[in-house]
């Protein structure tokens, strides 16, 4: 186990938090696991995700695991894990039923502000590969496996993974994957669409780091924020009209922004764009 200092003094159990040069990394740590999940790490990394996206420093977040797995999933140790962990996550008993903390982490990635990118070092089993569908871009290791394993422990999917993955893979391939619980490798997973890209183990952090920094040098945090949302309210239409209305009442609301001006001259003036921090009303608004 490993303790981080958090915010105002509060420690973070298993898992790190780095800010640098506009990027926040967050580093599931615990290795000797293999990253398997416990309660406290997940409701770590859940408070450290607010932290990040409340951050005006950052302005990408990447999430990645120490050592040679990103995550495979529970910590298990025995039949009585999953009921105790249960009891555990005091968080997740509210009034209207319980909440596990994989989807309350889903949760958290859908409404985040900042783009969030899976660096996957190693394995995502399990809620691994849950919290990781959830995440905005997903750059693994050519030698990572996945599987969405709950049927073969017995239990359903977590982690509002039935609903991302087939917005992901499509329900087909979603079926597969979720029924027979099996286990597949990062070529099927960029194949089918769950992984945004795959390279050599060696350059999983390299690569997510360089992803990142685009949204560091070359993006407004703003249109960021807002495009997140647009795609994510894409989904509730079922005619392209009314996301065509969303899109050009957001659009309306930026031309004359700050933004767009920094946009239109920088490249006007051949120069990189010097972009605003993010202005959080108008994604409060959308």
């Amino acid at each position: 186990m490993s303790v981080h200092e958090g915010e105002a003094g509060v420690d973070y159990e298993d898992v790190r938090y780095e800010v640098s040069d506009g990027v926040a990394v967050l580093t599931l740590d615990a290795p000797e696991r293999r990253n398997g999940m416990r309660v406290r790490m997940l409701v770590d990394l859940l408070r450290i995700l607010d932290r990040a996206d409340r951050d005006p420093q950052v302005r990408a977040v990447i999430v990645t695991g120490a050592g040679d797995a990103f995550s495979v999933g529970a910590a298990l140790d025995g039949p009585e894990t999953l009921s105790r962990a249960l009891v555990e996550d005091t968080d997740g008993h509210t009034p209207t039923g319980y909440r596990e903390p994989a989807g309350r982490i889903s949760e958290r990635l859908f409404a985040m502000q900042k783009p969030v990118i899976a660096a996957l070092n190693g394995h995502a089993i399990g809620g691994g590969a849950t919290i990781a569908a959830a995440m905005d871009v997903r750059i693994a290791s050519e030698d990572a496996r996945f599987g969405f394993v709950f049927t073969r422990r017995g239990v359903v999917p977590e982690g509002a993974s039935s609903w991302f993955l087939p917005r992901l893979v499509g329900v087909g391939r979603a079926t597969d994957w979720i029924l027979t619980g099996r286990v597949f490798d990062a070529a099927e997973g960029y194949e089918a669409g769950y992984l945004t890209r795959v390279v050599p183990a060696d350059q999983v952090m390299s690569a997510a780091r360089a992803y990142a920094d685009q949204f560091v040098h070359e993006t407004s945090p703003t249109s960021v924020a807002l495009s997140k949302r647009l795609l994510a309210s894409g989904w509730q239409h079922a005619h392209p009209g009314p996301a065509a209305a969303d899109e050009s009442r957001t659009y309306a609301g930026r031309v004359d922004s700050e933004d767009a001006r920094e946009g239109i001259l920088s490249f006007l003036e051949r120069r990189p764009a010097v972009f605003p921090p993010l202005d959080p009303s108008p994604a409060e608004k959308f």
